[in-house]
């Protein structure tokens, strides 16, 4: 345990690692993280293998690191400042390697959440299986990061009578709630898919633009690139008759691990876009011409109130990984969550 001299008293300042945790194994992003007893802290350094990595001024004493994908030994410290920096304690842990014949998943895997609960969340009031077996959450905060919104907006025959004009709008409308670091793009359809386009800081008008052809919805919302953390709005009245792809081929394309799909939909929607957007933890609205740019609105806002949990996947196999969520304490209630992925 550390120690702090001040004159001839010798005080014990307190430095417990919350993550990673002494002999266990770091690999892939995750958070550095002590507790202290130390009060009117200054700065806290973390180190790995002796090199700086960063610094936290203020609880919770956490910096992100990326350990990589090679599951070595690391020598970990946190040196804590107080006091106007006349204190200072160090603490030290070491990770493990991968011993021989073992071997490690290293797929991060996250999960927005949309919960009701009367305190902030933290990893130890979740609980998360995949296909059974329990993961560990590896971060739980609350609110989403930087993210790439694709705005998949149907254009074919039976979005005519201002239903295209009025999604163009709500688009362009919602384009607003957007934080400053995201990006947006637009994909426009009918039995053709066109290509993305970036839209964030344009102002859209549907213009000669006329709503024709036939509907290729799967294929639209298929067309996305999941590389990157994703939320798909799709406006649509909900049909489909042309896409090449099955509903179950759609399917296991947009439910990579960093994809949500949400739909507004003018009427009733269809069977794929129930499951598209109950699979990955999205949300699915009707609305009328009137009201489409509130729910738009709706749900980018909700979007934006989202916890995100990340937990490292191991022990299940490649295909559909069903994902299930309990609450560990009362007061705690999922109102939506990605039910699984697909894994390579």
């Amino acid at each position: 345990m550390p120690l702090v001299v001040i004159g001839a008293l010798v005080l014990l300042a307190h430095i417990t690692f919350v993550s990673p945790q002494a002999g266990g194994q770091a690999v892939g992003p995750q958070w550095i993280e002590v507790t202290t007893g130390a009060v009117n802290v200054d700065r806290v350094e973390f180190s790995v293998d002796g090199v700086l990595v960063g610094v936290a001024r203020k609880p919770p004493f956490r910096v992100a690191y990326d350990f990589g994908t090679a599951v070595t030994s690391r020598e970990i410290t946190a040196r804590v400042f107080s006091d106007s920096y006349r204190k200072t304690s160090t603490t030290t842990i070491h990770t493990a390697a991968l011993t021989a014949g073992e071997s490690m998943n290293v797929d991060l895997v996250e999960v927005p959440l949309r919960i009701r609960s009367g305190r902030t969340l933290e990893a130890k009031d979740l609980r998360i299986t995949e296909n059974g077996v329990e993961q560990t959450i590896r971060d739980i905060r609350p609110g989403r990061g930087p993210a790439h919104f694709a705005f998949v907006v149907d254009r074919s025959l039976s979005m005519g009578g201002g239903k295209l004009e009025a999604a163009l709008h709500a688009v362009g409308e919602g384009l607003k709630l957007l934080r400053p670091d995201d990006t947006a793009s637009l994909i426009l359809f009918n039995h053709n898919v066109d290509k993305a386009i970036p839209i964030r800081g344009a102002r859209l008008e549907a213009g000669d633009l006329l709503p024709s052809g036939g509907t290729s919805l799967r294929d639209a919302v298929a067309s996305i690139p999941a590389s990157e953390r994703m939320y798909a709005i799709v406006i649509t009245d909900g049909g489909d008759r042309n896409s090449q792809l099955t509903d179950e081929e759609a399917l296991q394309r947009v439910s990579g691990t960093r994809s949500v799909v949400a739909a507004v939909v003018f009427g009733t929607a269809g069977r794929f876009l129930e499951r598209a957007t109950s699979v990955t933890g999205g949300t699915l609205v009707r609305a009328t011409i009137g009201s489409v740019g509130a729910q738009v609105e709706g749900v980018i806002a909700d979007i934006n109130s989202r916890y995100l949990v990340v937990y490292q996947s191991h022990g299940t196999r490649s295909g559909w990984r069903s994902i299930t969520i309990t609450p560990q304490r009362r007061g705690i209630e999922i109102v939506a969550a990605r039910k699984g992925y697909f894994a390579a």
